[in-house]
């Protein structure tokens, strides 16, 4: 049996992708919102979603976006980079900078069932799952 050459190339490409990750394992292509820090509930809205070497993500105040480096376990946040929009309050603005300080300090990253854990020296974050809403950033 003679296979067309388009058929081949698909079949071919097909073979050499990975497999789907299980949701309850994946940590790319969702979106994360902060909940705790250390152990206290973060009080802030903050989200983070990692695509591949990318991390995106909306801060108290603004969007910043930056550079993923490792494969889990492994975990850094590198050139990070944020909007300028000004803040409506000055405790969303400490909030997000501490945030902005906190994220470049994770070593690690893991799943904890259906949620996201970042951890480095003195550090434990800990992000749920975050729903999608259309257009609204929270």
């Amino acid at each position: 049996m003679k296979l067309q050459p388009a058929i081949l190339a698909l079949l071919l490409l097909g073979a050499c992708g990975s497999p789907d990750i299980p949701d309850r394992q994946r940590l790319d292509g969702v979106d994360w919102k902060l909940m705790e820090v250390n152990g206290l509930p973060w009080l802030h809205d903050v989200s983070l979603r990692l695509d591949g070497d990318r991390l995106t993500g909306i801060g108290p105040c603004n969007a910043y976006s930056g550079r993923r480096a490792g494969t889990a376990p492994a975990f850094g946040a590198l050139e990070l980079n944020a909007t300028d929009m000004p803040c409506a309050s000055p405790i969303r603005q400490r909030a997000e900078a501490e945030y902005l300080t906190m994220l470049p300090r994770a070593t690690e990253i893991r799943r904890d069932h259906s949620r996201m854990v970042l951890r480095g020296p003195g550090l434990m974050m800990v992000f749920d799952r975050r729903e999608a809403r259309g257009d609204e950033v929270f």
